[in-house]
């Protein structure tokens, strides 16, 4: 098999969670990476990891921020041409019933999942499609498909919107060259999550793993493969899909 094309690559919430392991990969496949994160010590330290392998340029930002970032992105798009962009931004593991939610939940689950996915889209794409090739991938979230244990309506709603909005896009996009496509993790153990698990009480921990078919969460290695491989020339044909990756969970 040959080696992929070197590209470059805008990260999206590069230092935290599975895009800091996705990061890593593809800096270990030659591409030239673009880390944007609001947490500036740490993109500054994965920067200058992965700077031993290929060319990084760190972004300190916050994606929320959208009238901020849509300037940032405008510039790296100017600078860089980006022809991978991952969106790793959003999640949320508080438990929270429909009930006791409040409109600020929901206002702020949606800027962080939906509307700055959307600008990061809004502003990357028309040069990927103007050069004729581009991989968008989205992050939703098994209970955006259907239901979650973890997480709490306003989340879920998000993700459900996430994973609608890139169809659409997709379909907008296609025969353009670029594609756009979503991962939704199950309960992925990263630290924020494998913090939020050690946090329940043992009764709740046994409940947890109770329905989780494969009795576990699942590893960051885990589930960067998906991500890899819509970011890939091999995706060439996948768009508006969603790719699941939750140990059986919501089958």
């Amino acid at each position: 098999m040959s080696a992929p094309t070197p590209r470059t690559a805008l990260l999206i919430g590069a230092a935290g969670g599975i895009l800091k392991e996705v990061s890593r990969r593809l800096a270990e496949e030659g591409h030239t990476l673009v880390l944007f994160d609001r947490d500036e010590n740490a993109v500054h330290r994965l920067a200058e990891e992965l700077g031993r392998l290929t060319k990084v340029e760190a972004v300190v930002g916050d994606i929320t921020d959208i009238p901020a970032a849509e300037r940032q992105l405008t510039d790296i798009v100017d600078r860089f041409a980006p022809s991978i962009l991952v969106n790793g931004v959003g999640g949320d593991t508080r438990v929270i019933g429909y009930a006791d939610l409040a409109r600020d939940h929901f206002d702020q689950t949606y800027l962080e999942n939906v509307v700055s996915s959307w600008i990061a889209v809004k502003v990357c794409a028309p040069r990927m499609a103007a050069d004729g090739y581009g991989r968008i991938v989205n992050f939703a979230s098994a209970g955006g498909r259907t239901y979650s244990h973890f997480n709490n309506a306003a989340y879920v709603g998000a993700k459900a919107a996430v994973i609608g909005m890139t169809k659409q896009m997709a379909y907008e996009l296609a025969g353009t060259g670029v594609v756009a496509n979503v991962v939704a993790h199950g309960p992925i153990a990263t630290d924020r999550v494998a913090g939020a698990f050690e946090r329940r009480t043992e009764e709740s921990k046994k409940d947890v793993m109770s329905r989780l078919p494969m009795g576990r969460y699942g590893t960051v290695a885990e589930a960067v493969g998906s991500v890899l491989h819509l970011c890939s020339e091999s995706a060439g044909y996948s768009t508006g899909a969603v790719i699941d990756i939750n140990g059986g969970l919501y089958m």
